[in-house]
């Protein structure tokens, strides 16, 4: 891999993104309609047979390893472009590739595409299966060489011993392999055809796929994909991150539910450098995905060799790249290029939330956290001219009731005020009156019935994104947490925020949502009134 030099606390009412006009500008709306018109470019779990499920157990820890071995062998030198060690190296490949059944997709439907001064790319084509789609093509991607013996400029170890480069990048090198041998099993190709590219020159500055671009082996303009792979060989924690997730419109979605099989923990960083393969192609408005494992101690050393590979986790990474390329390979639609990642991967900002920054006030009050009592919340405050106020509440009143419902903590008074209807009657004890006091009041905002507030996410229409949970809700009781991205309700998709919000209403309880947390998919049940009345999330 290529690396460049007991606090007081607010009562809650409706985020302003329930509220607020839902429209965009122009080109997003486009994009995300054109998104939700052909739905989740996954293929229906239907389609996802015994073959399929035979194809990603025939990817395997020895293969993967056998690979690695002898790629990462002292005798080929560190395969440094150009060199002996490189080219044969490159050898291997092509043999490799040539035995499964590929087609060559070099120069003169050779294996080999050479450029100067003395390197050469190693290509490989799976003619796609449908009569239209199979003139559209999906590039999965891995560089091969390494540093060899290493300089200064490029080792953090010592220079003049051999750089083997196991983990950069024969780890990802073998996976491409084994995923092309895996999609020569299956009884039938998938409707895309599969270019699969074995990059020479990567460490001299992404030289081969710059070339590749520059002078493509296959009409570039139908190259719908690119699926990159660097460094997967050293998988810690489940510890998955795949770059590029927002340079086309529902690519999280996709990983999601391409990952239910290997079950890694994805994360998804927001910024995309110019540090791997996936770059030249991002520069063409092709959108693409770099799955990496991360660095560590042993990253540009002499040290970085075949025995300390994750061969599990490798083979994880081996079959979660088997599934997106699959279901990208042989969707209707993939995902359509998000123009704006390049700002993004410029500024290298995080995303700020479109929703509220701040938990808004319903009430207008606040209070001390202290033990349950049978006598309620004290309030601390009572903000001037809120609905508390308007009601008759005075600080030190104790709330031992809303709506109906006994308070006898901060939760309780949080989900209680949050989730009732006007007009709400408020029962206190106060000071110096040996009986409760009603008192009745209108709250700003509509009452929640899950218990959520949410943010839109640009890169992944139809989807929202949970900011806060209010506590003592039922979200809570369920265990939601902020961050969580919910795909559906009631298993169905939902356009946008306005048909979510009417979903909520409508529907009798529980509520069930598909929720994503580091790209594990999961139907959380929310234990919410049967019978739905007007409120939002």
């Amino acid at each position: 891999m290529l690396r460049l030099a007991g606090a007081s606390e607010v009562m809650h009412r409706v985020p302003r993104s329930c509220r607020r006009p839902l429209g965009r500008p122009l080109g997003r709306l486009l994009a995300a309609a054109i998104w939700l018109s052909i739905g989740p470019c996954a293929a229906p779990a239907g389609e996802r047979d015994a073959s399929f499920a035979l194809a990603l157990e025939s990817i395997r820890g020895e293969q993967l390893k056998g690979h690695v071995d002898y790629l990462a062998d002292d005798a080929l030198e560190g395969r440094e472009p150009g060199t002996e060690g490189g080219r044969e190296a490159g050898r291997y490949l092509a043999e490799k590739l040539q035995q499964i059944g590929l087609g060559g997709a070099g120069v003169d439907a050779g294996f080999f595409q050479p450029f100067d001064p003395n390197y050469r790319n190693v290509l490989g084509l799976l003619r796609g299966g449908d009569a239209k789609l199979g003139t559209r093509y999906v590039v999965v991607g891995a560089h091969y060489d390494h540093l060899g013996y290493g300089t200064r400029r490029n080792s953090r170890g010592q220079v003049g011993r051999i750089h083997n480069g196991a983990d950069d990048n024969a780890s990802g090198t073998s996976a491409v392999l084994e995923v092309a041998e895996a999609f020569t099993l299956l009884p039938q190709p998938p409707r895309r055809s599969i270019l699969f590219a074995l990059w020479d020159a990567e460490e001299k500055g992404l030289l081969g796929s710059k070339h590749w671009i520059a002078h493509p082996t296959l009409p570039l303009d139908r190259v719908d994909v690119l699926l990159n792979v660097d460094m997967v060989g050293r998988l810690r924690d489940d510890r998955m991150m795949v770059y590029g997730s927002r340079t086309g419109y529902g690519w999280r979605r996709l990983l999601s539910q391409a990952n239910q099989e290997a079950e890694l923990r994805l994360e998804f960083p927001w910024g995309l450098k110019g540090n791997g393969d996936h770059w030249p192609f991002f520069d063409r408005n092709v959108p693409g995905l770099m799955l990496h494992t991360g660095l560590h101690d042993h990253y540009h050393c002499p040290t970085d060799d075949a025995h300390l590979i994750n061969v599990e986790g490798m083979t994880r990474a081996a079959r979660l790249l088997l599934a997106i390329a699959y279901d990208v390979a042989n969707a209707d639609a993939v995902p359509p290029f998000r123009a704006a990642a390049r700002q993004e991967a410029s500024s290298q900002r995080r995303p700020q939330p479109e929703g509220p920054s701040q938990k808004p006030t319903r009430l207008g009050v606040e209070w001390r956290a202290e033990r349950a009592s049978e006598e309620g919340i004290r309030l601390a405050r009572v903000a001037a001219g809120s609905p508390a106020e308007r009601a008759g509440l005075q600080p030190g009143d104790r709330i031992v009731e809303v709506a109906g419902r006994a308070i006898h903590t901060s939760d309780d008074l949080s989900w209680a005020v949050a989730s009732a209807d006007n007009p709400v009657r408020i029962r206190v004890r106060r000071a110096g009156r040996d009986r409760p006091l009603d008192l009745t009041g209108r709250l700003d905002g509509r009452a929640l019935r899950l218990g959520i507030l949410w943010r839109t996410e640009d890169a992944e229409p139809g989807a929202l994104v949970i900011t806060d949970v209010i506590r003592g809700s039922p979200a809570a009781e369920a265990e939601l947490q902020p961050g969580d991205y919910v795909y559906q309700i009631a298993g169905r998709d939902f356009a946008d925020e306005a048909r979510f919000i009417e979903l909520v209403e409508a529907l009798p309880g529980p509520v069930t949502l598909l929720v994503e947390r580091d790209g594990r998919l999961r139907t959380v049940e929310i234990p919410v009134d049967p019978h739905p009345r007007k409120r939002a999330a």
